[in-house]
Parts: C-alpha cells; sequence; structure tokens
C-alpha cells in the first residue's frame, strides 16, 4: 500500500462511521448466520513469567508490534542488538534466534537482514528462554530467543492486512497480508510482506597509537569522520499446507524465504595528528559503494503423530536451507598533504560471493506414564557445505588487476549428529526435569589464495547435561537450574578473507578458533505471578569475542578470537503484569551483573571487568471504547565485551492505538526512541592503540500503523503439535 492510499485508510476510519467505513473496505457479502460459533478471545497480558523463560505477547504491546522484528528485539528488556548482529541478554552474548521453534541457521548480517525484513506484525509472541532444556541444539550458552508467528485455527477463510509508516531523519515502511484458508482436512496459509527504507549511520573513531608502534616521539592520533546511507528493499513470504490425514496423524509443507536488496554509500575523512597538538599533517578521503543482494530459501515436510490420548506423540521433520550472497564493492581513496594537494589516488573493486546448502532432519518421542511421569527421546541430523569467493582487484591507470594479498576462496563442510533424552518427574512436591544431549561434530575446511592453500579439520563428541529442580516455598516456588552449553564459531568468523571498510579497517575470519563451552547456574525464587528473583553464574572457557589486531601501515584487523575464559554473575527480578489501577498495568525488571574476561596478551595476562546494570519498565493504559496506550523504557549500562567496554545504552518509547470497524481493525501513532539515546559508543585499549568509537543510527522513529482482519469461520481444535528443528546454525557470509 503506498503512503498517500494508507493515509486515505486512516482519514476515513476518522472522518466516517465505523460501519460505513467497514462497507468502504470490504462488502459484507456473507451472511451472519454462515457463522457457526462466536469464539470470545480473552486479553492475554503482555509478559508471563515461568521457571524457564519469559514470554512477550507482541499483540498486547501498543509499541512491540510496529516496524519490523529487529527493531522489536531493540525493546525488550535486557536485550542490546548490535549492528553486526550480535546479540546480548542479561548483558552476555552467544544468542541463538529461532523461528516457531526452529533455528533461523542465521548470525551476523544475515541475521539482521533477516530481522529487518519481516514485519513485526507477522509475530504472536516471543520467548526468552534462558534454561533451554536438553531438546533444544545445545548451542547458544546464554539462552535462546523464539519468534512465534501467528497461528489461525479457524475453519473457513482469513484474511489480516497491515501496514505502517514510520519518520526519522529518513522513512521507512512495511506492508504485510496473510490469508488462511482452512477445510476439512485442508488447510493452507500464505503470508508476502514487503519492507523498505533507508538506514543512516554516523560514526566518529579516535585512534591513538603509542610510540612504540609508530617510533615517534609521541602518540599519533587517526581521527576519522564517515556518514552513509544504505536503502534497501526486502521481500518476505511464508506459504504451506496442512494435510490432517486423520483426528491422529498431521502432515505440514512448507517454504519461507527472503529476499533482499540494499546499497551502501558512505564517505569517511581521515586526518592524522601528533600529540597533544592535534594538528593534522595529512588527510584522507575514502568512498565506499556497496551494491548487495541476498536470497534465502527454506523449504521443510512435518509429521506427526498422536497414538493414543494418554499424550504418547511422535513428531519427524526434515529442513533444507539455502542461503545465497552476492556484493559488489568500490573503494576509492584520496590523499592530500598540508597544502590540500593530491600525493596519491588509488581504487580497489571486490565482488564478494557466497553460497550456503544446508540440510537438516530430526524425530521425536514423548511418551508420558502414570503420575506425572513423562520422557523424551530425539535423535538429529544435519549436514551444512558452504562455498565463499572475494575476487579484489586495483585499478592501475585504466586497467583492472587482480590483487592478490585480498583474493581468496574459502569452503567448509560440517555435520553434526545429535541424540538426547529427557525425563520429567515428581517426587512428592518436588519437579525435576532432566536430560542429557549428546553430539558429535566433524567439520573440515578449506583456504585458497594466490600465497596460501591450506585446510583443517577436526572432530569431537560432547555431552551436555540439564538439570532443572522446582520446590514449593510458602506461596511460591524455589528452582535450581544447571545446564551446559556451546557456542560454535560461525561460519562468517571461520571465513579468513578479509572484507574491506576503509585504508585502515578490515575485518576477517579466523580458522583456528575453537568453540566457547558454558556452565550455567541460577537459583531463583518465583512468588505466583507476581515476581522472580534469581542469582545466575555462568563460566565459560574459550570465549569466542571479536579482536582488534594493529598491523603494519597503520591498519587494524578486526577477527574473532579465544579468550582463556570469561566469567558472568550476579542478580536479576522480573515482575509479572502487576495492576496498579483499573486503567493501569506495569511490569519491570532490574539486573546487576558482573562480566570478567580474561585474556593473554604479549606474555602477561589481561583482565576486562565491569558491573552493569540493566534495568525496564512498561506501561500499559486502557481508558475503555477502544482506546489504549503504552509508554515503556529500558536501560543497559556500561558492559565488559572481551577487549572493548560498552557505553551505556538507554531508550523511552511511546504509544496510543484505537480499535475501529467493531473491533476489527487497529489505527495506532507510536514514537520509538524519542530521545535519540540509544546510541553505540565503545572504547578499547589494545596493543599498540588505544580507539573511542561513536556510532549514530536513525532509530529515533514517528510512525503511524494500521492492522484489519477479516474472518468467517468458528474454531476448531488444532490436531498437530509442530516438530522442532533446534539445530542452531551460524550463517554470517
Amino acid at each position: 500500500m503506498s503512503g498517500n492510499k494508507f493515509l486515505l485508510v486512516i482519514l476515513l476510519s476518522v472522518f466516517f462511521s465505523e460501519d460505513a467505513f467497514s462497507q468502504f473496505i470490504m462488502p459484507d457479502t456473507i451472511p451472519d448466520q454462515d457463522i457457526e460459533e462466536v469464539v470470545v478471545v480473552a486479553k492475554l497480558p503482555e509478559l508471563e513469567i515461568k521457571a524457564d523463560k519469559m514470554t512477550y505477547h507482541l499483540e498486547a504491546s501498543v509499541v512491540r508490534k510496529q516496524g519490523s522484528l529487529y527493531e522489536v528485539l531493540e525493546t525488550l528488556p535486557g536485550i542490546v542488538v548490535n549492528k553486526d548482529g550480535t546479540i546480548y541478554m542479561n548483558g552476555k552474548s552467544g544468542v541463538n534466534v529461532l523461528i516457531d521453534g526452529k533455528s533461523t541457521y542465521l548470525s551476523g548480517q544475515e541475521l539482521v537482514n533477516l530481522l529487518k525484513s519481516t514485519p513485526a506484525s507477522t509475530a504472536d509472541k516471543i520467548d526468552l528462554i534462558t534454561h533451554p532444556s536438553a531438546r533444544y541444539d545445545a548451542s547458544g550458552n546464554s539462552g535462546l530467543i523464539d519468534i512465534h508467528t501467528k497461528k489461525i485455527k479457524l475453519q473457513g477463510l482469513n484474511l489480516s492486512v497491515n501496514g505502517g509508516i514510520s519518520q526519522g531523519i529518513r522513512s521507512k515502511g512495511n506492508g504485510s497480508i496473510s490469508l488462511n484458508r482452512r477445510n476439512g482436512k485442508f488447510n493452507f496459509y500464505l503470508t508476502y510482506s514487503l519492507y523498505q527504507g533507508n538506514d543512516q549511520h554516523d560514526l566518529e573513531i579516535n585512534r591513538l597509537y603509542s610510540e612504540e608502534l609508530t617510533g615517534l616521539s609521541s602518540e599519533l592520533k587517526l581521527y576519522q569522520d564517515s556518514y552513509s546511507e544504505s536503502p534497501y528493499a526486502s521481500h518476505y513470504y511464508r506459504t504451506g499446507v496442512d494435510i490432517y490425514l486423520s483426528p491422529r496423524t498431521t502432515i505440514g509443507v512448507s517454504t519461507n524465504g527472503n529476499l533482499f536488496h540494499g546499497e551502501n554509500e558512505g564517505d569517511m575523512n581521515s586526518s592524522f595528528s601528533l600529540c597533544p597538538q592535534n594538528v593534522p599533517d595529512s588527510t584522507a578521503h575514502t568512498l565506499n559503494l556497496n551494491d548487495r543482494h541476498r536470497r534465502n530459501f527454506s523449504g521443510g515436510i512435518t509429521l506427526t503423530h498422536r497414538f493414543d490420548s494418554t499424550g504418547k506423540v511422535l513428531d519427524a521433520s526434515f529442513d533444507y536451507l539455502n542461503v545465497h550472497s552476492d556484493e559488489d564493492q568500490f573503494i576509492y581513496n584520496s590523499f592530500r598533504n598540508l597544502s590540500n594537494q593530491t600525493e596519491r589516488q588509488d581504487s580497489l573493486r571486490g565482488d564478494i560471493k557466497g553460497n550456503i546448502h544446508l540440510y537438516a532432519g530430526q524425530i521425536n518421542l514423548k511418551l508420558p506414564f502414570e503420575n506425572d511421569w513423562i520422557l523424551n527421546l530425539g535423535a538429529k541430523s544435519s549436514y551444512v557445505s558452504i562455498d565463499n569467493d572475494a575476487l579484489y582487484a586495483n585499478r592501475e591507470q585504466d586497467t583492472w588487476i587482480g590483487d592478490d594479498n585480498f583474493t581468496q576462496g574459502f569452503s567448509y563442510k560440517e555435520n553434526i549428529n545429535a541424540a538426547y533424552v529427557e525425563g520429567n518427574a515428581r517426587f512428592g512436591q518436588l519437579s525435576v526435569q532432566a536430560g542429557l544431549r549428546l553430539e558429535h561434530t566433524r567439520y573440515k575446511g578449506r583456504q585458497t589464495s594466490a600465497s596460501c592453500d591450506s585446510s583443517f579439520s577436526a572432530h569431537s563428541i560432547d555431552l551436555f547435561p540439564t538439570v532443572l529442580m522446582e520446590y514449593p516455598l510458602g506461596k511460591g516456588k524455589v528452582s535450581l537450574f544447571y545446564g551446559k552449553r556451546i557456542n560454535r564459531p560461525n561460519y562468517g568468523d571461520l571465513n579468513p578473507s578479509a572484507y574491506i571498510f576503509d585504508n585502515y579497517t578490515y575485518e576477517r575470519g579466523n580458522t583456528l578458533l575453537k568453540p566457547e563451552k558454558t556452565d550455567n547456574i541460577e537459583v531463583s525464587y518465583a512468588f505466583k505471578d507476581l515476581f522472580k528473583a534469581g542469582f545466575l553464574f555462568s563460566y565459560t572457557s574459550k570465549a569466542i569475542v571479536k579482536s582488534y589486531i594493529v598491523e603494519e601501515n597503520k591498519r587494524v584487523f578486526i577477527t574473532p578470537l579465544n579468550l582463556t575464559r570469561a566469567i558472568s554473575l550476579g542478580p536479576r527480578v522480573n515482575t509479572g503484569v502487576l495492576s496498579l489501577a483499573s486503567f493501569w498495568n506495569l511490569n519491570a525488571n532490574a539486573a546487576f551483573i558482573y562480566n570478567r574476561y580474561q585474556w593473554s596478551e604479549e606474555l602477561s595476562n589481561k583482565v576486562n571487568e565491569d558491573c552493569t546494570w540493566i534495568a525496564g519498565l512498561n506501561n500499559q493504559f486502557s481508558f475503555g471504547k477502544g482506546w489504549s496506550a503504552e509508554l515503556s523504557g529500558s536501560y543497559n549500562g556500561k558492559m565488559a565485551a572481551g577487549q572493548a567496554t560498552l557505553s551505556p545504552v538507554w531508550q523511552v518509547n511511546c504509544g496510543i492505538q484505537k480499535k475501529v470497524l467493531k473491533d476489527k481493525a487497529t489505527v495506532g501513532l507510536f514514537a520509538r526512541d524519542i530521545f535519540h539515546s540509544y546510541r553505540y559508543n565503545m572504547e578499547l585499549a589494545v596493543p599498540g592503540q588505544r580507539a573511542f568509537t561513536k556510532e549514530r543510527y536513525d532509530n529515533t522513529l514517528v510512525g503511524i500503523s494500521f492492522s484489519w482482519r477479516f474472518s468467517k469461520g468458528y474454531e476448531t481444535k488444532d490436531s498437530g503439535r509442530k516438530s522442532d528443528i533446534d539445530q542452531s546454525k551460524r550463517i554470517n557470509l
């Protein structure tokens, strides 16, 4: 829907009666008597707290159902999303993102693209799983984020339309349409969405090079100031059919995909000066142009069979994923002296391609017994094949000459086979969930370039136990959790090909990376549905963190390294939905997390540690006659992240909405990050260099949204259960 048509819809809803507007939008050609049953839906709470997770219902929020899934995650308490795709939950990195229980298989920029391209209107709820069971893949040492899409359970035809426009410095817009047709033994569904916008990025970097590195009499300062714009358009689709072979057996076939095209035009000015004079003695200008095309496609088939009414269930599924990436890059550098005369110029062209094929299959069996005992068994296998090529060339006069220093190829193959057993039992008042997961991993990679042709391979067998115990105490429950997790390097972190940002900043992977392993322990107490308080402790060996290495010509390579260890501990408190008045509900969270990273550097041990305050507050107001409003805020304090220290980030969001068209449609106004405070600042200290960065994105938005649903039918029970392929992949080309 174009912007003008969308605004026309809003104006009509305001100035015309709801009955007249309903006839304007969709004439009611189906008699009222066709409705066999009236379904009354209770209002969902915005937040639900359980022993192993917290669930946020997006439809219960005015703000969180607006924009893209990426913007929704930024508003969740305790969640920090960096623009490179790194996600922190409760002050810890190593988060895996699932959609409907299945891994997105993505990380890094690929994950960012998927989340930005998927409107929040397609999601029903988001689970923040802090204590994954053995059924889930062992990857993700700080937890899982499971995004559940909306499910329609009405027989007949169901249609919903959503759209929104937001304006910051640049405008963004999204629209989606979902269709569901359920008739007898068949259920067909289709969703299409478009997300289009223009991201703006301002970056300032101050780098101080030591006298030991430069050989000068004082520190050398490099100041860089850049500005870039990135217009993009992303198409997302999801379609499938469920076939109910019998009341106990269901087969589902589904596909979904994402087509992304983005451009980037960035300018960076760099200047060198000696401290403390700060008078530039040379300057450089870099023009960076990128044209990116990415295509994701996945398809799967699921079988669910219920043996009897006792709850004995078998489910099996197979999934295929293909990710293709194609990027053209052009970098132009111009160097000037004190007299502003051009001393030299150079141009670099890059052609970067990547292709990934992934196959995953899983089978699960649930066996209930007497006394509420349950046994879960399962097995899974996955295989991935990756091919990447990065071709670079320098321009010499009017000819492009291949650059052997940066041109590289990378191939990688990985197979993970897993099996798990998990039991749920009661011993008097004590409830126990215990599981054990075994994973056998084999991988092989090869790096090819003009100067290097090498390969690497390894295999490992790991056991991952999990235990969750609950015991009543007063009017609440006390619980104890222990779980062992692993975080394997994502494929982009293994790829040794260099990605060039400018003449002084490159990024590349590390084929020597090893998986990081984490032991998590938490003791908590939950009082009814009012609050949950706990104390967590985690110990990570070989922690994977992006590190910064200074090489010749003052060039900085950003590359992931294994640090010696990382420790995280501290208390956290979450409230349920508290009713302060008949029109006012509130929920809050707070945590105080101590993070400590340790690594070896120049034959000495280095430590970066800090205590981080995390807090969030959400207020919801109901005014009657279909009016509701929301005011929320979140704060994440100064945080240690390997060699770097991240500055505090905070934001305040608000929104108001009105139900129209007999409560079948909603019109909303919202504002996100209204104080423009969600900024990314970082301090860094590495051998030979100290650096300070300031990043500003176009996060402050004011928008208008419209959603409408049409349905004719009656509610029916869901005869099938989704199957989880929980293998968590790390795709980042």
